[in-house]
């Protein structure tokens, strides 16, 4: 996918929360915003320096990022994989430090795996890998955090509580998310793709509206703003029989679907 046009400087501290359909260039977005992809023109900056002139390690301290799958053949520990948070702060073959291991304890309690640290990384199901590799990235005590759909495989419950933890951190994030109420409810602001372009940013209050939705998702919905402190929440409608189309906004429904994600 080419990410072409699109402008994105997040404020210090907030949440903002990256939507479109899948092959709309989020992922390659934050692969840009992470220097694991080089850009072909425009320039990616950390306090102002074009992320190429810094070091790698410099950016592992300062950047941490969530994949949507991770895999290794490695047999580890629960406990092994956090740790590998550590790395950038630690020079080669060095011993871990009390500060290293403060920073493992305070990701493993946010995010609730005490009981699982001894157990094998391969017998996790996936939604608690994704808890452990989300410990490994708050171990790494990041100043901005990127997570490409950390909500994947998680039940409502810890979807909810993670999103929750990341918009509470004192860091930066930048969140790939398909479920627009939760991106709602969680993200300070918005950017919407579609094709590899930015089509919207705002508050949610002011991306989140009937006919986004139905441009970008090719969808019908209802927008209200009864969401938790006033944020809009979405609810889906079934398609019109015969018509692959959305219905227009504000246009006769034949009924709804319960409240779901984007």
């Amino acid at each position: 996918m080419i990410v072409d046009g699109v402008s994105l400087e997040p404020r210090a501290g907030e949440t903002v929360g990256l939507l479109g359909p899948n092959g709309s260039g989020k992922s390659t977005l934050l692969r840009l915003l992470a220097g694991v992809r080089p850009t072909s023109s425009g320039v990616v900056r950390l306090d102002g320096n074009p992320l190429e002139t810094l070091g790698r390690r410099a950016v592992a301290r300062r950047v941490a990022v969530v994949e949507q799958h991770a895999t290794t053949q490695v047999d580890m520990s629960v406990l092994d994989v956090v740790r590998l948070g550590r790395i950038p702060h630690r020079r080669p073959w060095a011993a871990r430090t009390a500060e290293d291991e403060e920073a493992v304890r305070e990701a493993v309690r946010h995010t609730r795996l005490e009981e699982r640290l001894g157990q094998s990384w391969h017998t996790l199901s996936g939604g608690e890998r994704q808890r452990v590799q989300i410990a490994r990235a708050l171990a790494q005590r990041p100043r901005e955090l990127l997570l490409d759909e950390p909500t994947n495989h998680l039940d409502i419950q810890y979807q909810l509580e993670l999103l929750a933890l990341v918009a509470r951190l004192p860091v930066t994030s930048v969140v790939a998310l398909h479920d627009l109420n939760l991106a709602a409810m969680f993200c300070d602001r918005l950017v919407v793709l579609k094709h590899g372009r930015a089509v919207a940013a705002g508050t949610p209050e002011q991306v989140l509206t009937e006919e986004l939705i139905a441009d970008v998702y090719n969808v019908r919905a209802v927008v209200t703003r009864d969401g938790p402190n006033g944020s809009p929440s979405v609810r889906f409608l079934p398609p019109v029989p015969g018509n692959g189309d959305p219905a227009p906004a504000g246009a006769d429904t034949v009924g709804d679907l319960p409240r779901a994600g984007g």
